[in-house]
């Protein structure tokens, strides 16, 4: 078992990137654009992508939804303009036109099955469109505000999304507040994210990175939808096994490193941490030769570095030595 760290029940996350995608022609041109299979999604359903330029390189990630008029992209802040300066790029005779909605939308991340837990009511929910992809689970009310809600892997499968007017945010966080629920800020959810294992663009991931390297291979990529973006970058890797670094989950003993610090094993640099989520209690391993965790982070292995129980060491900014080993692959799809 992991040691415990501060979390909260909901957070508050703003701006989010959003971008719709309207007109008769938009599902091909998000399919032509995303690395997953997005064509034949129906109205309800969603999938994890990666957008990618005709390098390969990914310029953008999040989960792809088909509303009943439009595609609409989620993701980390920041993506938006470039997403649709892309899609305008390559539409040339085609009816599809991106918008940008950031700043329509405030949103609240909700921990997997907090509602039920906390007693909030989410209704008019069509429970046969929840899929372990993701999916639109549409208009619902908590409290008396309408909101949209959506389903996510952000802190694990399935986290649940909320989507509030800016006007009607006060009101609903005055009515969480008075079932005594906790909003946790954006840095408690981004340890939380880390903790469960998913990477955040602009911070993990960045037009640097082949999709592949993100290691979500059989979540956000489709080896058999056809030509796409750099799908010939992205299947000549899968084909050749050839990708030299890809994120991993470390366990990080000793001390508590900063973002980007480096690993080294044998001399050489074999990682570096993104994303660094601090434990408030050690972990019970059950047993007393087992050194204490003092974190979670995500960060980039070398190839020689790919494998659970890998080992290797870093130095904080204050000189202190720390042990980093990376956990099983598994324990990330958790």
């Amino acid at each position: 078992m992991f040691g415990m760290m501060k979390t909260s029940s909901i957070y508050r996350i703003s701006p989010l990137s959003i971008v719709d995608t309207t007109g008769a022609d938009s599902a091909a041109i998000v399919h032509n654009i995303t690395t997953n299979e997005v064509k034949k999604l129906v109205v309800g359903e969603g999938r994890e992508t990666f957008v990618t330029d005709v390098r390969g390189k990914t310029i953008g990630h999040g989960f792809l939804y088909r509303l009943e008029d439009r595609f609409r992209l989620i993701g980390a802040g920041g993506q938006s303009d470039r997403i649709v300066a892309h899609i305008d790029r390559y539409t040339i005779r085609e009816d599809a036109v991106p918008t940008i909605r950031d700043a329509d939308f405030v949103a609240l991340v909700l921990r997997p099955g907090v509602a039920d837990e906390l007693g909030i009511k989410l209704d008019s929910c069509d429970t046969n469109a929840i899929t372990t992809d993701a999916a639109v689970i549409g208009d619902v009310t908590i409290g008396n505000i309408r909101v949209q809600r959506y389903r996510t892997r952000w802190l694990g499968e399935g986290t649940d999304v909320i989507l509030v007017a800016p006007d009607d945010i006060d009101q609903l966080e005055q009515w969480l507040a008075s079932k005594a629920i906790d909003i946790g800020d954006e840095a408690a959810l981004h340890a939380a994210r880390t903790a469960a294992g998913f990477p955040w663009y602009g911070i993990d991931l960045t037009d640097a990175n082949l999709p592949q390297e993100a290691d979500r291979d059989d979540l956000a990529i489709s080896f058999t939808k056809g030509c796409y973006l750099g799908q010939e970058t992205v299947a000549r890797l899968d084909a050749l096994g050839q990708v030299q670094k890809k994120l991993v989950r470390w366990s990080i003993c000793g001390a508590t490193p900063e973002k980007d610090a480096t690993l080294v094993a044998n001399e050489k640099t074999v990682g570096r941490l993104t994303s660094i989520a601090v434990l408030t209690t050690n972990r019970d391993s059950g047993s007393n030769s087992a050194p204490p965790m003092d974190a979670i982070a995500i960060g980039f292995a070398r190839r020689s570095h790919f494998d659970a129980a890998a080992t290797a060491k870093g130095t904080t900014a204050e000189g202190k030595d720390f042990n980093a080993t990376v956990l099983d692959a598994n324990v990330l799809r958790e």
